[in-house]
């Protein structure tokens, strides 16, 4: 693996760290969003749209920093 391709675990560790809290967050406010989301209007419609997009990042960041540490790179 070259040194380019490694990622720091302390990359890892803080982007494991936002996809869980912002997991926890949203599962334990899931009841005050739903009703936020589901309201009719533009904005919320907007705001669900960066909410599933921020959470697809930080996911697949984090899992993609956590495959690199254990030497599963994409090569493309």
């Amino acid at each position: 693996m070259s040194g380019a391709a490694k990622t720091s675990s302390l990359k890892t560790i803080v982007y494991l760290g936002l996809s869980i809290s912002a997991y926890v967050l949203i599962f334990f406010n899931i009841d005050q969003l739903n009703g936020f989301y589901l309201s009719k209007g533009i904005i919320p419609a907007v705001c669900l749209l960066g909410t599933i997009i921020g959470i697809a990042f930080l996911y697949g960041t984090a899992i993609s920093h956590t495959l690199s540490i254990l030497g599963l790179d994409s090569k493309h």
